[in-house]
């Protein structure tokens, strides 16, 4: 179980973030590779998962299949994830599917994916009425990695957002890019909690829910 603190940002560039991480008093240095990240998310008809969010319920979960590297073509190595919200705190379960194809130019396979594929399953895995789930959306963006010099703290600064919409009246991927919005967030585990303080308060930036489903759903209500 850990603690996640997100801050959305619009009025810094990527490379001034960057330099603000850098010069952090914890000296966050980058790790890993930047990699892009893709999710294909689940829902019910009543958008429950993204209900409970904008709305702050204390317990609720969020139901995705992810993946690293190209959005299209074959996804490589994907798992299905459930991640559950308790409070502050969260946590995911994961499970390792097999790899699937998305097709740049249509979306037709995405309503099938989930039903046909992995829907026998998980049902063995997980009994959460996942019978009633339906894929809402897909986002894709590049993530950079940071680690503090204690290693108790990490940083995730999410770039470069694409939405993709999965509604089954349209026979295609229609998308919206926010390029000028950044994500970062500070994860660290439940004993770190107490000196968690120190670290975001070196922040100069605004702490916010900043959900990427709820972002990418919103922006779906609004198109034609």
């Amino acid at each position: 179980m850990r603690h996640e603190t997100k801050f959305s940002i619009s009025e810094f560039t990527i490379n001034e973030v960057k330099k603000v991480i850098m010069s952090h008093p914890a000296v966050f240095r980058e790790i890993h590779s930047k990699r892009r990240i893709n999710n294909i998310y689940f829902d019910d008809v009543n958008l429950t998962s993204f209900t409970d969010n904008v709305e702050g319920e204390r317990d609720r979960k969020k139901v995705r299949i992810r993946w690293y590297g190209d959005l299209f073509g074959v996804c490589k190595d994907p798992a299905f994830e459930i991640k559950y919200k308790q409070g502050l705190l969260g946590w995911k379960e994961n499970l390792k599917i097999e790899d699937f194809y998305l097709d740049r130019y249509t979306n037709v396979n995405i309503k099938n994916i989930f039903k046909t594929k992995f829907k026998n399953l998980l049902f063995q895995k997980h009994s959460l009425g996942m019978s009633s789930l339906i894929p809402t959306l897909i986002n894709s963006y590049q993530r950079t990695y940071y680690l503090s010099f204690d290693k108790k703290y990490r940083i995730t600064l999410d770039n470069n957002l694409l939405f993709y919409t999965t509604n089954p009246v349209i026979n295609f991927f229609k998308t919206f890019i926010d390029q000028d919005k950044l994500i970062l967030e500070l994860k660290y585990d439940k004993k770190d909690f107490y000196n968690a303080n120190v670290i975001s308060n070196s922040l100069p930036f605004r702490i916010t829910k900043s959900s990427k489903y709820v972002i990418g759903i919103e922006r779906l209500r609004h198109w034609k």
